[in-house]
């Protein structure tokens, strides 16, 4: 097997499982910026690790439903539903997080569900 191939098989799971997590971190480093907790307590660190552990398997449905799309022929359109659908996943991932972690799996496979619809529909259709 090529090594594209392997990067193309393999590659996705860890980003499948990461993209959610990275995605709220990254909205949070926007929101507050890194220089004022640059002395940050390490046992806070490790606390903040660990509540983002909920987030890893909630990007799974998005994810999968892309990747039925890509699939099936639709790559741009796998793409961009990613991305549109990605972005309001994580911002739906945090205002769910004030509810706790069973709103933020509602609300994460709920805003999949478009993409799975398209994907279901699309494949039907030809």
């Amino acid at each position: 097997m090529k090594v594209f191939e392997r990067v193309r098989r393999y590659a996705f799971w860890p980003l499948a499982l990461l993209w959610l997590p990275v995605g709220v971190v990254a909205q949070a480093a926007v929101r507050f910026p890194p220089e004022r907790y640059s002395a940050a307590d390490p046992a806070m660190l490790a606390e903040a690790a660990a509540s983002l552990a909920v987030l890893v398997p909630c990007g799974l449905p998005l994810s999968l439903a892309c990747r039925r799309l890509w699939r099936i022929g639709y790559r741009r359109s796998a793409l961009w539903t990613w991305v549109a659908l990605g972005t309001v996943s994580v911002a739906g991932a945090i205002a769910a997080g004030l509810l706790g972690p069973l709103a933020i799996v509602i609300c994460t496979v709920a805003l999949s569900l478009p993409a799975w619809g398209a994907s279901f529909w699309l494949s039907r259709r030809g």
